[in-house]
């Protein structure tokens, strides 16, 4: 897929929110990351909410935590500002991006 010219891979994006907001708060926290991802170029093809789930194991004093996943297109050199991001986001206990 290309967009202006660049090469746009497809990404796959679960992203962990901490149980500490509420439902709806942690659902304007994963439209910000989308907001992130379109803002470098990339296009939201679709996201997946499963809501609050407990974790395999213990993060951050964390036993539970919102799933978001996020299926995209960006180019990827702008993969380490999208990390980047995850990794500076106060509410993001953690994330995985997958080529698709």
């Amino acid at each position: 897929m290309t967009k202006g010219g660049k090469m746009l891979n497809k990404y796959e994006s679960m992203v962990v929110i901490t149980p500490t907001l509420s439902e709806e708060n942690a659902k304007k926290e994963n439209e910000s990351i989308k907001d992130f991802i379109k803002k470098n170029g990339g296009e939201i093809l679709n996201s997946d909410e499963w809501g609050k789930k407990r974790l395999a194991y213990q993060i951050n004093k964390f036993k539970e935590g919102y799933y978001f996943i996020n299926y995209f297109t960006l180019d990827s050199t702008k993969l380490t500002k999208l990390d980047r991001f995850y990794k500076l986001h106060e509410y993001v206990i953690r994330n995985n991006i997958l080529t698709k």
